[in-house]
C-alpha cells in the first residue's frame, strides 16, 4: 500500500492520542467540497509516492513518542492491502485509527482498528449531489457501514462537514436516525478553500446559530456531539 503525505505529529486526528496520520490516494467519491483534491485525483508526475515501508521506519523509530496512527485519504479502503498495514502498525504497540466515506462496508467489516471515523456527507437521498459517476447500491453501502460500526464494539464516530444547503437541519434529523446509539457525532465547519471545485469556494460558511440548532437536534436524540467550528 502507497501513501502520499504524512504528518509526522498531530494532537488533533485521533481523539486523545499522540499520533501520525498518513494519506492514501484516490477515492470513489467526487465530494465538490473535498478539502484534498490532490488526493482524490491523482496526478503521479507530480506527487511523490511514499512507500509504507518508510513510514513503517519512521513509526518504529517513534513508537515511544507515539500512541496512534490514524489513515486516512482519499478513500483508504479502496487499498486491499489496507489489512496488512492495520496489523503491522498495531505490532508497535500503536493504535490505529481509519477514516472512510462508508461505501465499501465488506472491506470494513474484514478490518480490525482500534477507532473508526466514517464521514456522513448529507442525508442519504442527497448522496447523488456528490458523485461524477454512479456508485451501484450506495444507498444500502451507507447504512450498511453505519450499523456495522454502531455495533462492532470499536470505537468510533460519525462526522459531517456542514456544507450550506448540502446539509440542512433536516438533513441532521435524517441522519441521527441512520445513526442512533452511536458514540459520537461530530460537525465540521466547511471552510471554502482548497476545494476539488473551485466554484465551491463562493459559499458562505453557516453561522454558529446553525450549529447550535443542529447540536441540540443530535443531543435531543441521546447522542454526544463534538462541534469543530471556528467562530
Amino acid at each position: 500500500m502507497n501513501f502520499y503525505a504524512i504528518q509526522k505529529v498531530t494532537l488533533l486526528d485521533y481523539p486523545e492520542e499522540i499520533a501520525a496520520t498518513i494519506f492514501s490516494g484516490g477515492c470513489n467519491l467526487r465530494c465538490q467540497f473535498c478539502h484534498n483534491p490532490e488526493l482524490v485525483i491523482l496526478d503521479n508526475q507530480k506527487q511523490k509516492l511514499i512507500k509504507f515501508d518508510e513510514i513503517f521506519s519512521y513509526l518504529e523509530k517513534r513508537k515511544t513518542l507515539l500512541t496512534g496512527v490514524c489513515i486516512t485519504g482519499g478513500e483508504p479502503l479502496l487499498s486491499n492491502d489496507l489489512d496488512v498495514v492495520i496489523k503491522k502498525i498495531q505490532s508497535l504497540g500503536l493504535k490505529v485509527k481509519i477514516d472512510t466515506n462508508g461505501t465499501l462496508p465488506e472491506r470494513l467489516k474484514i478490518l480490525k482498528p482500534d477507532y473508526i471515523a466514517m464521514d456522513i456527507k448529507t442525508s442519504i437521498e442527497k448522496y447523488y449531489t456528490l458523485c461524477d459517476k454512479k456508485i451501484a447500491n450506495l444507498e444500502d453501502s451507507i447504512k450498511e457501514s453505519i450499523n456495522y460500526i454502531i455495533n462492532s464494539g470499536i470505537d468510533h464516530e460519525f462526522r459531517t462537514t456542514v456544507v450550506p444547503d448540502l446539509v440542512t437541519p433536516s438533513d441532521i434529523k435524517k441522519i441521527v436516525d441512520l445513526i442512533k446509539g452511536c458514540k459520537k457525532y461530530v460537525l465540521a465547519q466547511f471552510r471554502p478553500e482548497h476545494l476539488l471545485n473551485k466554484d465551491w469556494q463562493n459559499i458562505t460558511p453557516y453561522p454558529k446559530e446553525i450549529f447550535d440548532q443542529m447540536k441540540q437536534i443530535i443531543e435531543n436524540a441521546g447522542i454526544y456531539c463534538e462541534l469543530r467550528i471556528n467562530y
